[in-house]
């Protein structure tokens, strides 16, 4: 982009926001060459479409990658749990239990606090969210703040980190490190995470001028542009008149297959390029390929089952927990015990992922039941993992094992501590 280019989408971002696709108040804040750099970097790519988060979402693609992974980690459960002796118990008592369980804050459940917090981790590379606490300095509340008016700093010398926050009203505020839950992404120095959006935005950018090219095609009533021929001379505000009148007439949708009126002397003569010629369909299909693999997401889960069959479909299901959900759940759990419970060791957090993994009803019958048999589990645990009650005998907490198979103690050869029994 040349030094013209960049002024002018200087220029458009801080005086006419909308032209650029930011809000005014992200406008408000360019208060730094930093940030007006950052703005400049998305302002335009080689495509030609300015790419911001918000237009972004716009790509069904971008959307259904975001979407999957912020259901991804809003549904599983987040259990706390207490460790100890060997065991964990999850810590009912805990009141960060409720907080990531249940209720963040007064007017956020979990699933919407977590969901809202992976969608900044997607877009921006960062998810941020205040520590409020009350008495005692105990932890009462997680309030999301928004990624674009949070500004981490390290300090030069202590290499301390700090939190720059601007409020709505323009107030800035900084906070220490313990006061924020910070989920950050890739990084490059280990203090911000990089947007995906602004890495890749040449990609989201093609994707973008693909979808706006099908869209003008479909304006202009599917058909291809023309060329009208007129023998004598005319003047500009007669093209002008002309111009405005055929399209008014023609052009859109609505006025698709309309038969054609021309004055006497004028000739229209189509141009012959179709969809097809333009490569238009496969455009969008490498779009979403592309898209996908930026998100780390499999393509069949953002319904492109062009590769995906009927045998390798459960097992794709699979790889998207273990490569998809799997890796941002840890980012998750280690980002809370480092931040909420200063690494703990009593402390655990961790996501059930089972409930994601859990197949058909036939094959998740059939491992509990092997894990039953070799007595990894007793009936209740069993129970449990199918949200039923215990049973009230005590049989229920009984393992078992299947009568053919002996207890290996090490001190025998197992021939010859079969014999003895």
């Amino acid at each position: 982009m040349g030094l013209f280019e960049r002024l002018r989408a200087a220029r458009e971002a801080l005086f006419r926001p909308q032209a650029a696709n930011i809000s005014y108040q992200d406008a408000v804040n360019l208060t730094s060459s930093e940030k007006l750099a950052k703005a400049l970097s998305g302002a335009l790519t080689e495509s030609g479409e300015a790419v911001t988060s918000e237009r972004a979402m716009r790509v069904a693609a971008v959307y259904a990658c975001v979407r999957l992974a912020a259901w991804g980690l809003a549904y599983p459960p987040l259990i706390t749990y207490r460790v100890s002796g060997g065991r964990q118990e999850p810590d009912l008592d805990n009141p960060v239990y409720t907080l990531l369980h249940d209720r963040p804050n007064e007017w956020m459940t979990s699933f919407e606090f977590r969901e809202l917090m992976q969608r900044d981790l997607e877009l921006r590379g960062n998810a941020y969210a205040l520590i409020s606490r009350g008495t005692g300095r105990r932890i009462s509340e997680l309030l999301r703040l928004h990624p674009d008016r949070v500004e981490p700093k390290q300090d030069e010398r202590t290499l301390a980190i700090t939190y720059d926050y601007t409020q709505a009203s323009g107030q800035r505020r900084i906070l220490r490190r313990d006061e924020v839950l910070h989920v950050r992404g890739m990084s490059d120095d280990g203090v911000e995470g990089l947007s995906p959006i602004a890495a890749h935005r040449e990609t989201i950018g093609d994707a973008i001028a693909v979808q706006r090219h099908g869209s003008r095609f479909f304006s202009n009533g599917a058909k291809p542009l023309g060329v009208i021929e007129y023998a004598g001379p005319m003047g500009e505000e007669a093209k002008k008149e002309f111009r405005k009148d055929w399209e008014s007439t023609y052009a859109g949708g609505h006025n698709a297959h309309r038969t054609l009126l021309l004055p006497s002397g004028l000739t229209y003569k189509a141009v012959s390029i179709s969809m097809e010629d333009a490569q238009y369909v496969e455009a969008r299909k490498l779009s979403v390929t592309e898209i996908a693999r930026l998100f780390g997401m499999p393509p069949h889960k953002i319904a492109d089952l062009e590769k995906a069959t009927f045998s390798n479909i459960e097992h794709q299901s699979i790889e998207f927990v273990q490569d998809a959900i799997a890796p941002r759940a840890k980012r998750w759990e280690q980002a809370i015990m480092r931040d909420l419970f200063d690494n703990d060791p009593s402390v655990k957090v961790e996501f059930n992922l089972s409930a994601l993994l859990r197949g058909d009803a036939r094959s998740r019958a059939e491992a509990l039941q092997i894990q039953r048999r070799n007595g990894v589990i007793n009936a209740n645990e069993w129970r449990a993992l199918e949200n039923m009650n215990r049973r009230e005998d005590p049989g229920g907490d009984e393992y078992v094992v299947e009568s053919n198979m002996r207890v290996q103690d090490g001190t025998a050869p197992p021939d010859q501590q079969i014999a003895a029994e």
